[in-house]
């Protein structure tokens, strides 16, 4: 009897030492609290600026394939949007705090092709991918820089049968190429050190995180809004079942 009150005793313990640390989640250098108060309903939002670009598609005059084009007044269908930014804020924490080895998680996207605009002048894209890095580097300042290092969460568009006047787009653009623009999109998870833990389908047409941006007219530069929810470490589950099994295993043993 007593080797049974001993065992439920520090299994009672186990437990409330876990769940005091369970909220907490650390991924890939990267550490954040599910349970903070965003004011969504999700586990988490990330608050950021970005730089975006578009990369010539055709030659014109002056303008080679595989130019950037920052005059947004030159861009033309078959061109692609791209660029980079970086996580200011990590569920209220900056990334001094949300950042255990690394210097701030940066990000990039690309191959958002334009590929018709609608009645209101809104692009439509099709394609596109992302990518979150654990970045070393410090702040980025290009495209290269903001991809070094650990790749954290790698990103596929989702498309958004809503969008483009219902033709479908992988971005839904309020605004027009050249003037202010809102825009949202949805991606997949589907790789990264971190992709075990926001691979959950909860997002609108299955997606696992949703984007949300702004830039104001003539500007190559915005903010942008990311949220989604998350998945607890594997390993800090199978930590706390190892040692209720290891407390078993000794109240065995003594009996």
């Amino acid at each position: 009897m007593n080797l049974l009150k001993t065992f439920a005793t520090a299994s009672l313990i186990a437990l409330a030492s876990f769940g005091a640390n369970a909220s907490q989640i650390t991924s890939g250098g990267v550490t954040w609290d599910p349970d903070f108060d965003n004011g969504f309903t999700s586990d988490f939002i990330s608050t950021g600026v970005f730089k975006q670009y578009y990369v010539a598609g055709t030659a014109r005059d002056g303008i080679a394939v595989g130019d950037k084009i920052s005059d947004f007044s030159l861009v033309k269908l078959d061109d692609t949007l791209e660029g980079y930014g970086f996580l200011e804020t990590f569920n209220g924490q900056n990334s001094s705090e949300y950042c255990v080895t690394c210097d701030v998680l940066s990000f990039t996207f690309t191959d958002f092709k334009l590929d018709s605009l609608t009645g209101f002048g809104a692009p439509v894209f099709t394609g596109g991918s992302a990518a979150i890095f654990a970045n070393l580097g410090g702040l980025p300042t290009s495209y290269a820089s903001a991809s070094d290092d650990l790749l954290w969460l790698e990103l596929d568009a989702v498309i958004n049968p809503l969008a483009g006047d219902g033709v479908g787009s992988t971005i839904d653009v309020l605004g027009t190429v050249a003037g202010a623009a809102f825009s949202n999109a949805y991606f997949d998870v589907i790789g990264g050190a971190a992709a075990s833990n926001f691979d959950t389908d909860s997002e609108l047409f299955g997606s696992d995180l949703a984007y949300s941006s702004a830039r104001s007219a003539g500007q190559d530069t915005g903010t942008f809004i990311v949220n989604g929810n998350t998945i607890p470490e594997p390993t800090s589950l199978a930590i706390f079942g190892l040692g209720l099994l290891g407390l078993a295993g000794a109240a065995r043993r003594k009996a």
